[in-house]
């Protein structure tokens, strides 16, 4: 029924390939295809197309210039690009920081921040809290799975998403086609409670949301990141990672 997020056509089923030991997908656009999110999951090493693209760019610069080129002229064009294009999605609990961080982030890298939670209230014209009210969490779901798929396949953007981002694995699934995973890992008993935030708008609801997603967090992220310093320390963290 839901069709929000509708995933690329799968050309190779890994699990035909029961020793396979790595997979080198060429294609580049998105960064990580199917096939190389399906290898990850498994365990497998694996790497899209964009460093190939890279070397090809710079050995026909060479070629045109005339000169010697070295591996760490690709391995420096492949890093330029990569961090140009590759969005930073930020996953966690309500209260972990996400925005805040992200908003730091945003402005020390110069990309633009989106929050889906903003853009699910945007498109339902009211409070998620009044929407949870109204409609049911299925419902509200079914928006933020929408508002993920609204933007999942652009680049060069900051992504904080709801707390509850990572409960469909298609969410995951597109935000890691053009982005790197963050958990914010910031300890319960720093956590707060709010009544905009409908599954943990108490204490008791907030430690039950924890100890169901935690493990779906951790699972969900390329990188976990100590979420427990300030944003300025936090965010430090996060720039030490990716550039």
């Amino acid at each position: 029924k839901r069709s929000f997020l509708i995933e690329p056509a799968f050309i190779i089923d890994i699990s035909a390939f029961p020793d396979l030991e790595g997979v080198i997908d060429a294609v580049y656009n998105p960064l990580r295809t199917n096939l190389v999110l399906d290898a990850q999951e498994a365990g497998i090493p694996a790497e899209g197309g964009l460093y190939m693209l890279s070397a090809q760019a710079v050995y026909a610069c060479g070629h045109f210039l005339g000169c010697e080129m070295e591996s760490r002229d690709i391995d420096k064009a492949f890093t330029n690009v990569l961090n140009s294009k590759r969005n930073i999605v930020l996953i966690g609990m309500p209260s972990c920081g996400k925005t805040t961080i992200g908003l730091e982030l945003a402005n020390a890298l110069g990309k633009p921040l989106y929050d889906t939670d903003d853009l699910v209230i945007d498109n339902i014209g009211m409070e998620i809290s009044d929407y949870f009210a109204k409609e049911g969490e299925q419902a509200f779901r079914d928006r933020e799975s929408e508002a993920i798929a609204s933007i999942a396949s652009g680049t060069g953007m900051i992504i904080a998403t709801g707390g509850g981002a990572v409960l469909r694995r298609e969410n995951v699934r597109a935000l890691k086609r053009n982005g790197i995973v963050i958990f914010l890992d910031r300890p319960l008993e720093k956590l707060i409670t709010t009544d905009d935030r409908p599954l943990s708008s108490s204490r008791e609801a907030l430690e039950k949301r924890y100890n169901e997603r935690i493990d779906i967090y951790r699972n969900s992220a390329d990188i976990i990141i100590d979420a427990s310093g300030t944003v300025d320390e936090v965010a430090a963290s996060i720039l030490s990672f990716i550039q």
